[in-house]
C-alpha cells in the first residue's frame, strides 16, 4: 500500500507539473521597429491592439508577454533560433513554416492592394506583372516569395506603407502595394476621408485572396512550444496554416496561448478590443 500511494503521489505531481509548469513564463512577443497604428505603435511605445490582446490572453494562462523591437530581418532570424517566441500577426509563407507554426490570435484580416486611381481593377496577383506594376514592399517581407515566383518587379524599402505609395505615384513609378485590411480601414479614419480616390490611390478589395483568419507565427524553436506529427495532414494538397506536417502539443505554452485566444474570439472579447483600436 505503501509503495502504491507513493507512485500515486508522483503521477499527480507529475501531472501537475505538466499541467502548470507554464505558471508565470514570460512569452517574447517581437515586431518591427515602425508602426502598425492601430496594432501597434512606432517603437518605443508598444502600445496598440496586439499588447492589448496577447496580454489579456497570456493573463488567462498565468503568463505575461514581454515585447522586443527590431528591425524585421533581425527577428526572423531570432525567431528561427528560438530566441523570442512569437510574431503577432504573420502571414504564411513556405520558407518561413519551416520555424514558424501559425495559430489564429482572434483577429480577421485581408491583403488589399494599393495602387495608383488610374490602375485597372486587379483580381489576381498575376495582374501586376502584366500590368508592369512595380511591387512595393518591405524589407524581408513574406511576399517577395511570391513576387519572385510571378517575376514580377518589387522594391524593397525599409518601411513601406500607404504614404509611401503616394509617393512613389506622385513620381509616376506605377506601384502596387499590399496592405491588410485592417489598415486599410485605419487609414480612412485616420485622415477623415471617404474614399482613397481623394488621394489619388485606389483600392483593390479582390486581388489577394479576400479576408481571413489572423495568424500569429510562433517559433518552433522556443522553449515554449513543442509539436507532434499531425496525422489528418495530407502532402498531396497545398502547404497551409490548416495542412500543416506538425500540430502543438495541446500541453505547451504556446497551445494554451492559442486556446486562450480562440476563447477571448469565441466569447466576443476579441471583437470589443478590435473596435475599441479602429473606431478611434
Amino acid at each position: 500500500m505503501k509503495l502504491f500511494g507513493k507512485l500515486a503521489l508522483s503521477l499527480v505531481l507529475i501531472i501537475s507539473f505538466t499541467s502548470f509548469s507554464f505558471a508565470g513564463a514570460e512569452i517574447k512577443m517581437v515586431y518591427k521597429d515602425g508602426s502598425k497604428l492601430p496594432l501597434i505603435a512606432k517603437m518605443p511605445d508598444n502600445t496598440g491592439a496586439y499588447l492589448e490582446l496577447f496580454s489579456k490572453a497570456a493573463k488567462k494562462i498565468g503568463c505575461k508577454i514581454v515585447i522586443s523591437r527590431m528591425p524585421k530581418k533581425r527577428l526572423h532570424q531570432k525567431l528561427g533560433t528560438g530566441d523570442l517566441d512569437f510574431y503577432p500577426g504573420a502571414s504564411f509563407s513556405k520558407k518561413r513554416s519551416k520555424y514558424l507554426y501559425y495559430i489564429e490570435n482572434g483577429f480577421m484580416t485581408g491583403d488589399y492592394g494599393v495602387t495608383s486611381a488610374d490602375t485597372p481593377e486587379i483580381l489576381s496577383y498575376q495582374q501586376v506583372k502584366e500590368l508592369e506594376l512595380t511591387w512595393l514592399m518591405e524589407l524581408g517581407s513574406s511576399k517577395l516569395e511570391l513576387a519572385n515566383s510571378m517575376d514580377a518587379k518589387t522594391q524593397s524599402v525599409r518601411e513601406a506603407d500607404i504614404d509611401k505609395v503616394k509617393q512613389l505615384v506622385t513620381l509616376k513609378r506605377n506601384p502596387f502595394y499590399v496592405a491588410d485590411k485592417e489598415i486599410i480601414d485605419y487609414y480612412l479614419k485616420k485622415h477623415g476621408i471617404t474614399s482613397f480616390k481623394e488621394v489619388g490611390l485606389k483600392i483593390h478589395p479582390n486581388c489577394c485572396e479576400g479576408e481571413q483568419p489572423m495568424y500569429m507565427g510562433f517559433s518552433r524553436f522556443s522553449s515554449l512550444y513543442k509539436e507532434k506529427p499531425n496525422p489528418a495532414y495530407d502532402k498531396s494538397k497545398k502547404l497551409s496554416p490548416s495542412n500543416f506536417p506538425t500540430i502543438v502539443d495541446p500541453e505547451c505554452v504556446a497551445a494554451k496561448l492559442g486556446q486562450a485566444l480562440k476563447e477571448m474570439k469565441d466569447s466576443g472579447e476579441t471583437a470589443k478590443i478590435y473596435t475599441k483600436h479602429f473606431s478611434k
